[in-house]
């Protein structure tokens, strides 16, 4: 079996050394291994610290220059060059336990997965309040990127509330199926200093429809993975939900795929019925402030920020499309009965 390993980066080389460090340890056994490190326009020493790495490492790194600012472009151009039966992700802020790789190649081999995620464990610069470490505080997770799904391995599922998903710094797939549906979407993912994600909720979303989900969560896949203290104050938290917001109404249709937009009332760009969630979700938020449990209000407020993030994102699309503001106001007129 071979692996290409695929880390994008922009303006974190002193970070990213010490990432690349695992890679100049590695000694695979078993399996061939490679590095394909994606330059996203970074203005640092990201392309010295490749090449230092590279000379002193067992298995091949190259080093790759992006110029389309955004981690999609990155993830695509990565894809393009790499070579393995599976391609592993990881980020440049993230330490791979020592037998990462080994673990994912074991997931792989006899098996017919397509993909495989596992654990993405804190390294904090600052201690976290006791609260964000409780069950219900794991999740509000989605800002630092972490992921502890317990100690026992299951197969991922797509089905209903709750789903629990793979992320981006510890994920791995058959090469040959994410080309296969076409790789990551363009205009999702990290650009600039924005916090837009779902390129890899998206993918998953392809693979469910290309009937290729088959997903297995592994407990021994594991990456600590640094969560600086900026990363916990409450605007942090607040942007990153807004984000996550925007990010759905931007995957609107692959979100609520079942339903027809034709047969669908829309409201400035927004299906109605979203507005009844959004209210529900505001009544929710409300009721919290008569209970004495800080936590479960401050989640209730993140989630009423990440619906405001959504009608935001659902609106501006909107303003920006004449036509289809032509097509709404139709679908409104038929669907409301006459008096």
């Amino acid at each position: 079996m071979t692996v290409s390993v695929l880390i994008c980066t922009c303006n974190r080389a002193a970070r990213l050394a010490r990432t690349l460090d695992y890679f100049v340890n590695l000694k695979p056994v078993g399996y061939t291994a490679d590095l394909v490190v994606v330059d996203n326009r970074s203005t640092d020493e990201t392309a010295q610290a490749v090449r230092d790495a590279a000379s002193r490492a067992s298995i091949p790194i190259a080093y790759a220059y992006e110029p389309q600012q955004g981690k999609s472009f990155a993830l695509n151009h990565g894809l393009r060059l790499a070579t393995g039966d599976v391609l592993a992700l990881t980020d440049d802020d993230v330490t791979p336990a020592p037998e990462w790789l080994d673990r994912i190649v074991d997931a792989f081999r006899g098996s017919d997965i397509t993909f495989v995620g596992g654990k993405v464990l804190p390294l904090w610069e600052k201690e976290p309040t006791a609260d964000l470490l409780t069950r219900r505080g794991q999740d509000i997770w989605g800002p630092l990127a972490l992921v502890d799904y317990g100690d026992a391995p299951f197969d991922y599922t797509l089905d209903g509330a709750g789903q629990r998903l793979p992320v981006g710094a510890n994920l791995a797939f058959r090469r040959a199926i994410v080309e296969r549906i076409g790789g990551w979407r363009p205009d999702l993912g990290k650009v600039d200093n924005t916090l837009i994600s779902g390129e890899d909720h998206e993918i998953f979303l392809r693979l469910k429809r290309a009937d290729a989900y088959r997903g297995v969560y592994r407990p021994d896949v594991v990456v600590y993975h640094d969560v600086p203290a900026s990363r916990l104050t409450p605007r942090y938290f607040r942007r990153w939900f807004f984000a996550w917001g925007q990010t759905a109404g931007l995957m609107l249709d692959d979100l609520y795929g079942f339903v027809n937009r034709a047969d669908v009332p829309h409201v400035a760009g927004v299906p109605r019925f979203l507005y009844r969630q959004f209210a529900a979700q505001i009544l929710q938020w409300c009721r919290t402030w008569t209970m004495h449990d800080p936590l479960e209000r401050w989640v209730e407020q993140l989630y009423t920020i990440r619906f405001v993030g959504l009608i935001w994102e659902r609106w501006q699309l909107w303003l920006r499309q004449p036509a289809r503001r032509l097509f709404e106001r139709r679908a409104l007129t038929e669907a409301t009965p006459a008096p």
